[in-house]
């Protein structure tokens, strides 16, 4: 079991309870919140967590309740005295849980918590309440999991359970338990499940129960069912008010009212624990339903605590959910799912039930607004409102009501009027107590005691002598309307205050709804016009009312509207060097605008008589928001820019005049050819190759070209473009002349500049080629070719496709290895594409060195590789044995070798020796000796 302490108002868990329960379990305290025992209907602990014995020393651990029983347990104590308890124990006949004893049945036990030095003892027990003193009938295996009790009238207290349609309460008085006479009340409505809660309102009025029966349909639910109780007699009403039906919200478990009563609370089960909301000030409760919570989890418990919240159990999880406003409205009511950390614990389905009506409030309430509760509450109280008391509690015709208001610390004050009315000035600051004593019609006297924090909050100061004057800056000058910036006012209004705001309000806005900020109205001198303003203190919300005058006062003088101001664009090119580029904007040195409107003037203005200030627009102007301020060379402004230069000499309003900024933009070339690389013959580039042509046309007709070869200017070139036949750094000049509006000194000449780099290349010239034929080994043959030229190249052997093209390490030079017998051809390009050039072909042959007539196909004849082409037109062969006889004479040219016979004979394995002569197409003789190796594998 985790135990709660609320000592603190809120909950905090404490780890040593002893109690591991499924579902129903009890606990009870004292008045000062001082736990006594607690139960799960078959063990029995004292405060000091150790199992309670019977006065016969039997340890309570068979007790007759069962801990999958919904409410397996319930203590109440006697109404008048205060060392008897009764435990009231629900059994029940679920058999799914076999380390729980099958012991249906109603039954309580006594304890005397004066015995065992105060931590109680059980002197009877159990009593059942199984049989029905009318009928003998055994009820045992009839009863429900349900039990719970509710103050009655005179003092009583009524323990109610049901059984089928039928409830039964027992009503307990200071003789006891009155087993022999309980209250029988037949209602219209049959449990289907005996699972579920059962709880009565905190006033006693209303019994609310859950019939679970999850087996219906296929979300599964019972019905939750509103029933009226008597407190007075201890029947409840036949007629029920059914909230839920089977197979919709699912099945209802626990239930729960608030603290005030008006609200009702079912946590149901469906693959989802939900809890919903009724409102029981409705006639119609039931379609006053809503859903505040829904999560994933198993059937839960609602229990409301001494705090006024209800709080929720979540099955398996280490914390509990609570309802932190259950009086509220749903669409305002809060609910916190992991409130309460439960620390190494863990919820189960249930939360030990309390007599409800232990907690029915005697709460401080607010008069005008009575569902506001100001119980053990600081209420902070502007110094000039009043703040008006009243109990909650209601008088009833039979009974007698003393109230007595003190006030902390001040023995004077003793007040005895059910309410109070509390000013800064009658009572004060301070603590005050409401002490009521009431009187039943049974005698019973009860003392309710509750209380409440006042503090009183000084209220702002206001301004009220202030006259707003603006001059007539606008479009019309003349009409005695223009524009206040009230926020300029504001810190004159609050008297230099700190942490307040400032309202304004039109004197007509009642209630004060519709702020005004800046303001056009007409307000002339005659006829001014007065607003309501309101300064509040941001931390304690207090407020003060008052009036700020506005008036207009004309122009004493005009003047005309300014020349424009005309600036070159700025180059923003990243690369200053060879680009220019546009920025869209200029700097403008303002101050020489407000030189010119002094010596324009003709003695007029001075600057140091005189205001000269800059905005964007006329209302800020107007209003002196947003003022340009030096250094003015500081902002950027894009083409045609409004400007609004605003003089003023005091208090008299000299106008606002306005002009424009215009950005002349560089000549910026639209289309652009450059050629990047061209094409020269090499070494002096004659004759031409070719010639390009560099384009720079910015579509502006009245744009001047000048263009420079390595910063050389290239005479009488001023055309757009460009004709050239070498290569080199070209650029061009672009001057563009605006001619802006006449008589305006600022025409200005753009200046827009572009470079060009244009390569030279060429291809590949005066080759060279250098060759290794190593033709006695067959590998390792190269070829190292050498070229002159401007171009970028890049070697092919034998195949011209750009993808087979190697770069060397060097531009002029390339060695090819392990080249191929045969005829082979290099091709040379210029990467920057002025052509392709290739070598005549060259020959690489290779003598084997030895070969293998076995007949397998590979290595039968002995021949000379790289001869099978048109290269060699002869080639004569004449083959030796040791001693210079010869064996075979061979044109390769037209035979395929020599078999390793002779005469028809195989000849053995030997050295062999060759004399070749090869002729090629040029004619040109190449003579070869040497031996090879024969081999019989």
């Amino acid at each position: 079991m985790q135990v709660l302490d609320f000592s603190s108002g809120e909950p905090k868990a404490l780890n040593n309870g002893k109690l591991s329960t499924d579902e129903g379990c009890s606990s009870i305290s004292n008045s000062d919140g001082d736990l006594l025992f607690y139960s799960d209907g078959i063990t029995l602990y004292n405060s000091k967590h150790e199992i309670m014995t019977f006065s016969d020393g039997r340890l309570a651990t068979s007790l007759e309740g069962n801990p999958s029983s919904t409410q397996s347990a319930l203590f109440v104590p006697n109404p008048t005295n205060k060392n008897i308890y009764y435990l009231f124990t629900v059994g029940t006949n679920f058999v799914g849980n076999t380390s729980y004893p099958v012991n249906p049945g109603f039954n309580f036990y006594t304890i005397d918590l004066s015995l065992n030095g105060g931590l109680g003892e059980v002197t009877s027990g159990p009593v059942s309440l199984d049989t029905n003193p009318y009928t003998g009938e055994d009820l045992s295996y009839s009863w429900s999991e349900k039990v719970t009790a509710v103050q009655g009238s005179c003092g009583s207290i009524w323990a109610l359970s049901v059984v089928e349609n039928h409830f039964f309460a027992y009503e307990i008085t200071s003789s006891g338990v009155n087993i022999n006479n309980p209250v029988i009340s037949r209602v219209f409505y049959n449990l289907t499940d005996k699972r579920g809660y059962l709880k009565v309102s905190p006033d006693g009025s209303k019994i609310a129960m859950a019939d679970y029966n999850e087996g219906f349909g296929s979300f599964g639910g019972g019905s939750l069912v509103l029933l009226d109780f008597d407190i007075n007699t201890g029947v409840v009403s036949r007629n029920i008010k059914r909230l839920t039906e089977p197979n919709t919200e699912g099945a209802p478990y626990g239930v729960e009212f608030s603290k005030q009563s008006n609200k009702l609370y079912v946590s149901t089960f469906n693959s989802q624990n939900n809890i919903y909301q009724f409102d029981l000030t409705k006639t119609d409760v039931a379609d006053t339903k809503v859903l505040i919570s829904s999560q994933t989890g198993y059937r839960s418990g609602l229990q409301l605590g001494p705090n006024g919240k209800i709080y929720n159990s979540i099955p398996g999880t280490p914390f509990l959910g609570v309802i932190e406003n259950p009086d509220a409205d749903a669409s305002d009511v809060i609910y916190i799912n992991d409130a309460v950390d439960l620390g190494t614990g863990r919820t189960t389905q249930g939360l030990p039930p309390f007599i409800q009506s232990f907690f029915k409030p005697v709460d401080i309430v607010d008069v005008n607004d009575p569902t506001i509760v100001l119980s053990n509450s600081k209420q902070n109280v502007c110094a000039d409102q009043s703040l008006k008391l009243e109990p909650e509690l209601e008088e009833v015709s039979l009974g007698t009501y003393k109230y007595l208001w003190t006030k902390e610390g001040d023995p004077s004050i003793i007040i005895t009027t059910r309410g109070l009315e509390i000013t800064n000035t009658n009572l004060g600051s301070g603590k005050y107590n409401l002490e009521i004593k009431s009187t039943d019609s049974c005698g019973n006297d009860k003392t309710y005691n509750s209380s409440v924090e006042v503090e009183f909050q000084s209220i702002p100061t206001i301004n009220n002598s202030i006259i707003y004057t603006q001059c007539d800056y606008d479009n019309n000058s003349l009409d005695g309307k223009t524009f206040f910036n009230l926020e300029t006012k504001e810190i004159e209004l609050s008297n230099n205050a700190t942490d307040v705001s400032v309202e304004f309000f039109e004197l007509d806005d009642t209630p004060i709804i519709n702020k005004v900020g800046y303001v056009n109205k007409e307000a002339a001198i005659t006829s001014s016009h007065v607003l309501k303003v309101k300064v509040t203190n941001n931390t304690t919300g207090c407020s003060v009312f008052g009036q700020i005058e506005l008036k207009v006062t004309p122009t004493t003088s005009g003047f005309n509207q300014l020349k424009n101001i005309y600036k070159a664009e700025i180059n923003a090119s990243t690369d200053l060097t060879n680009y220019s580029e546009g920025s869209n904007d200029a700097a403008f040195n303002l101050d020489e605008k407000i030189d010119k409107v002094i010596s324009n003037s003709s003695g007029v203005f001075n600057r140091s008589e005189y205001q000269f200030k800059y905005y964007l627009t006329s209302e800020d102007a107007a209003k002196e928001t947003n003022e340009i301020t030096a250094p003015y060379t500081a902002n950027r402004y894009g083409n045609n820019t409004k400007i609004y230069l605003r003089i003023s000499k005091g208090n008299s309003c000299e106008g606002i005049a306005e002009f424009s900024l215009f950005v002349n933009k560089l000549p910026e070339p639209l289309n652009v050819i450059n050629p990047n690389i061209i094409c020269l013959n090499f070494p002096d580039n004659s004759p031409v190759l070719e010639t390009k042509s560099i384009v720079s046309e910015t579509g502006n007709s009245i744009d001047s070209y000048k263009w420079y070869l390595n910063s050389v200017e290239i005479p009488n070139e001023t055309n757009s473009s460009l004709t050239i036949n070498k290569g080199g750094d070209y650029k061009v000049i672009i001057n563009r002349f605006y001619e802006n509006e006449p008589g305006n000194e600022d025409n200005i000449e753009t200046t827009g500049y572009k470079t060009f780099s244009v390569l030279e290349s060429s291809i590949a010239e005066n080759i060279s080629i250098k060759y290794i034929d190593n033709q006695d080994e067959g590998f390792n043959n190269s070829i190292t070719i050498n070229v002159e030229g401007l171009g970028d190249y890049e070697y092919a052997l034998n195949n011209n496709s750009l993808t087979e093209f190697k770069k060397g390490d060097t531009n002029l030079s390339y060695t090819f290895t392990n080249v191929p017998t045969g005829l082979n051809k290099i091709y040379i390009r210029d990467r920057n594409e002025c052509g392709i050039v290739n070598t005549n072909e060259i020959s690489f042959i290779y003598f084997q060195r030895h070969f293998t007539p076995n007949g397998d196909g590979v290595n039968d004849t002995w021949n000379i590789s790289g001869i099978d082409n048109n290269f060699y037109t002869d080639v004569d062969l004449q083959i030796f044995d040791r001693f210079g006889k010869v064996l075979k004479i061979i044109d390769l040219k037209t035979e395929n070798g020599w078999n390793g016979t002779y005469n028809g004979k195989l000849l053995p394995t030997n050295d062999y020796w060759y004399n070749a002569v090869l002729k090629d197409v040029n004619g040109n003789i190449r003579k070869q000796t040497g031996h090879f190796s024969l081999l019989r594998k």
